[in-house]
């Protein structure tokens, strides 16, 4: 076998996640490491995180899940796995769970841009502005 050589790379290096579209309750698998989840469902549903008895996905494993419709998603750990947190994810939230040690799983909701209404809206430098000239409400969400 030929020895590995150290490389340098100049540029930038873009990392694109597929994406695995889900309709229904939902267990991980190993080929959702690195990838999205994508709940697109109406109804109700559950996206659960396997015990290492049957799925044994490497410390350090990442899995992003997301809600991209109208439908409840739940997180939930299967009998035996700890997770950070459980429950519903807010609509078109994204969450990523990543494996901390044996059926241990972190969870991190990944951050995203508030939703903003009232006054008038410009937009500015790439930054969204909203201007009142009277009294008015403005909701962030």
């Amino acid at each position: 076998m030929a020895e590995l050589q150290p490389t340098t790379v100049d540029g930038t290096l873009n990392s694109l996640r597929s994406e695995n579209v889900q309709t229904s309750s939902y267990t991980l698998s190993i080929n959702d490491r690195d990838r999205v989840v994508a709940m697109n469902n109406t109804s109700n549903v559950t996206v659960t995180v396997p015990n290492d008895s049957a799925v044994n996905f490497p410390i350090g494993s990442i899995v992003y899940i997301n809600r991209i419709n109208s439908g409840s998603v739940t997180l939930a750990a299967a009998s035996g796995v700890t997770l950070g947190r459980t429950g519903n994810l807010a609509s078109f939230e994204e969450i990523y769970v990543r494996k901390r040690d044996d059926n241990f799983w972190m969870v991190i909701d990944v951050t995203r841009a508030p939703t903003v209404t009232g006054g008038t809206e410009s937009d500015s430098g790439g930054f969204k502005i909203n201007t009142f000239t009277s009294s008015g409400t403005l909701s962030i969400e």
